[in-house]
């Protein structure tokens, strides 16, 4: 029998920019050092207006592709972007203030044609990974959380809307073929991934979460997080929600719709929370706080927020030096 590749896939990972050319460097680097050797790299640039054009002038490697929008198009429309160029069968999007481990493609590809027990080859929907939340200094401050090394997408969904799951964008891998006939959409406002990988996951199929953390997610004032005000992501949220329902009602899936709607609310209280704790230690974040529990007491006093305070209260302390 004819031994097969342990590399048998093209892997897309596209490296999205805007105005972030230090940080760019060190994301793609991370990427140029994959153990995973099938790789096209696309780099995604938003109109940066800083030294992004002359330093990707400077890197030369055959697998890499520059891809650059003249006029702003925002989150959604520069991950489209890197989306509608993506030739590989299985496709990852990395911010640029974010990084790769060297061998996370290749741990992370590896469930789509060695799947764990449980799952058929062709019934996984996506892999991923806890990622290391880091500071801009690389000092990891914690480690999200995992997920069984097999389960249904929407499992996987109902998980990350009630805290029990903790993936990030730089650590999912997903077929190219599913991500572009859902697309990204500019109504999920900062967080268009989510949008996207949840509404992917929730059609059926099965989500492989790998044991440990091969992706660093940067969380610094200067991140989309730490500059979206918590009622951006609600209303981001609140569309995100809409459009799990419109697709499963639309197909009938009337018992997953149920499962979105009771765990709902969780998953905007999620989402306030985020972006409150990661303005901790800004001058005015416990006044941010107060405000936002006078403006939607619904999303605070819930059971959802005794618990996230009880787990992650270290979370709120400032990152070691």
């Amino acid at each position: 029998m004819e031994q097969r590749s342990c590399e048998p896939f093209l892997v897309t990972v596209a490296v999205t920019t805007h105005n972030r050319c230090d940080l760019l460097e060190r994301a793609l680097r991370s990427v140029l050092a994959q153990t995973y050797s099938r790789l096209e790299i696309l780099v995604s640039d938003d109109a940066s207006t800083d030294s992004t054009p002359q330093l990707m002038a400077k890197v030369n490697d055959p697998r890499l592709t520059y891809l650059r929008i003249e006029a702003p198009t925002g989150i959604a429309g520069n991950f489209q972007n890197a989306l509608d160029h993506a030739q590989g069968e299985f496709f990852l999007i990395l911010n640029d203030d974010d990084e790769l481990e060297p061998d996370a493609i290749a741990v992370l590809s590896r469930n789509f044609w060695q799947p764990p027990a449980g799952a058929g080859k062709d019934s996984v929907v996506l892999t991923w990974c806890p990622c290391k939340v880091q500071d801009e200094r690389r000092h990891v401050r914690y480690i999200t959380d995992g997920g069984p090394a097999v389960e249904p997408g929407i499992d996987l969904v109902v998980g990350l809307f009630d805290g029990t799951r903790g993936p990030r964008f730089c650590g999912i891998l997903m077929k190219t073929s599913d991500a572009v006939e859902v697309g990204f959409s500019r109504d999920h406002g900062g967080i268009p991934d989510v949008g996207l990988w949840t509404r992917m996951a929730v059609r059926g199929g099965y989500a492989c979460c790998v044991d440990r953390p091969v992706a660093r997610y940067t969380a610094h004032s200067a991140s989309c997080t730490g500059t979206s005000t918590a009622k951006s992501w609600q209303e981001a949220g609140e569309s995100i929600v809409r459009d799990l329902l419109g697709d499963l009602e639309t197909r009938g899936d009337l018992a997953k719709a149920r499962r979105i709607r009771r765990s709902r609310r969780n998953f905007i209280t999620g989402l306030l929370a985020t972006v409150l704790m990661q303005s901790s230690g800004r001058p005015g974040w416990k006044l941010r706080v107060v405000r936002e529990f006078v403006r939607v007491p619904q999303y605070f006093l819930t059971r959802m927020t005794l618990r996230r305070l009880l787990r992650e209260r270290h979370k709120l302390q400032p990152a070691q030096q």
